[in-house]
C-alpha cells in the first residue's frame, strides 16, 4: 500500500511537471493533443493531490497587479499578471496567483473524485495565466527566506535570510486601492524604489520580499518602473486555505548562482534545452530572450 501511495505520487509529480513545462510554451504549440494524453495518464492511475508540507493555516490574501518591462527603460506594453501574498500568523508566502489557483483546482478535482477531464483544463487554463516560475516562502520563526524558481524541467532553491530593507519615510500622502497611504522609498538590490503602505492594514509585509514598513505595502515601483506591484484586494483567506512547501526534487543553490544560471539560460535558450527541428530537418536555435531582473546585484 506504501508503495503504491509512492508510485502514485511520483506519476502525479511528473505529470504535473510536463504540465508546467508545456504550459509555458502553451503560445507556440497546440496543447489539445497533451492535454488529451495527461487526461488519459491520470485515467490510468488514481491521482494523490498536490504533494505538499504544509505549514500553517492562511490568514488573509493580498493580491497584486504585477508589471514587468523585460527591456530595461522601454516603452513597449509590460508583462502584467497576478501575483498573491499569504499571509499567516508566522509565515507567507509569495506566488503567482494562477499557480496557486491550479494548485486549488487539481486539489478540489482530485478531493471530489471528478473526472479528469473535468479539472484538468482547468488546471491548465489557470497555470498558462502564471508568468513567473518563482516563489517565495518566508518563515519568520526560522528568520529565513525559501527562494524556489524553475528553469526549463529543472527546479531550484536557495536559503537566504529574511530581507530587510531601509526605508525612508516621505511626508506625501495619496489613496490606493481604497486605502490612506503614505510613502517611503528605499535602495535594494541595485534599484532605487518608491514605495506606498497604508496603516489601515496593520502588516508589515508586501510584494515580492519587500516589507518593513508600518503597514501593508500597497504600492512599489523602481526608479525606471520596470517592475511595479501594486495591490488590487486585500481579504480573509477561505477557510481551509493553507500555507505550503511543495514536495519536488529541488536542486540547492545560492542566490548568486541561480542568478547566473538565468542570465545564462535567457541568452542562449538552445544550451538549456534540446533545439526544435525545422521542416527541413535541421535543427533551430532559439533566440536570446529579453531579460530585466529585479535584482541586479
Amino acid at each position: 500500500m506504501k508503495t503504491m501511495r509512492l508510485l502514485r505520487g511520483i506519476v502525479l509529480s511528473l505529470c504535473m511537471c510536463i504540465l508546467s513545462v508545456m504550459s509555458a510554451e502553451a503560445q507556440e504549440t497546440n496543447m489539445a493533443p497533451f492535454i488529451e494524453s495527461l487526461i488519459r495518464a491520470f485515467k490510468s492511475m488514481k491521482a494523490d493531490t498536490v504533494r505538499k508540507d504544509v505549514i500553517e493555516p492562511n490568514l488573509y490574501r493580498a493580491f497584486y497587479k504585477a508589471e514587468y518591462h523585460p527591456v530595461a527603460k522601454s516603452m513597449a506594453p509590460a508583462y502584467e499578471w497576478t501575483q498573491v501574498l499569504q499571509i499567516g500568523e508566522t509565515a507567507q508566502r509569495y506566488i503567482d496567483h494562477g499557480t496557486l489557483l491550479a494548485d486549488s483546482i487539481f486539489d478540489d478535482g482530485v478531493k471530489t473524485g471528478k473526472a479528469p477531464e473535468e479539472f484538468v483544463p482547468g488546471y491548465h487554463k489557470a497555470s498558462k495565466s502564471s508568468v513567473m516560475d518563482s516563489h517565495i516562502l518566508f518563515l519568520q520563526r526560522e528568520g529565513k527566506m525559501e527562494y524556489f524558481d524553475r528553469i526549463v524541467a529543472d527546479y531550484f532553491t536557495y536559503v537566504d535570510s529574511i530581507p530587510q530593507q531601509q526605508w525612508e519615510l516621505v511626508a506625501r500622502d495619496s489613496i490606493i486601492a481604497g486605502y490612506t497611504c503614505h510613502r517611503a522609498q528605499t535602495r535594494y538590490r541595485g534599484r532605487d524604489y518608491t514605495a506606498w503602505y497604508t496603516e489601515e492594514i496593520p502588516l508589515s509585509y508586501g510584494p515580492y520580499k519587500f516589507r518593513g514598513l508600518p503597514g501593508l505595502i500597497t504600492c512599489i515601483y523602481d526608479k525606471d518602473r520596470d517592475h511595479v506591484f501594486t495591490l488590487q484586494g486585500f481579504e480573509r483567506a477561505p477557510r481551509g486555505e493553507v500555507i505550503y512547501r511543495k514536495k519536488k526534487s529541488y536542486f540547492k543553490t545560492t542566490r548568486a548562482r541561480l542568478q547566473q544560471a538565468i542570465r545564462n539560460y535567457m541568452a542562449n535558450p538552445s544550451g538549456y534545452s534540446t533545439p526544435k527541428v525545422n521542416v527541413q530537418g535541421k535543427k533551430t536555435a532559439k533566440p536570446p530572450k529579453p531579460y530585466n531582473p529585479i535584482e541586479l546585484e
